[in-house]
């Protein structure tokens, strides 16, 4: 799925994805030959996360932890 596509799936727009990639909020996606950013279920699934929790006006710092804490597979309950 292509960044377009998934900005309007989670609700997000393309620059707020950019900058969340930039400042390793999120991972980089893979990209197609052509230089596309493609993204697969989890990415988008990890973006819905990431928008939720921007929604509960968290300051980055602590998306990222939670983002790092839920992608290694720790449940960021406790946090």
């Amino acid at each position: 799925m292509l960044i377009g596509e998934v900005a309007r799936s989670v609700g997000l727009e393309t620059s707020a994805i950019r900058y969340y990639e930039t400042h390793g909020i999120v991972p980089q996606p893979e990209r197609t030959p052509a230089g596309y950013r493609d993204y697969d279920k989890n990415d988008v699934d990890l973006l819905r996360f990431v928008r939720r929790l921007r929604s509960l006006e968290l300051p980055l710092d602590d998306v990222r932890e939670i983002v790092t804490l839920r992608t290694d597979g720790e449940a960021p309950c406790a946090q």
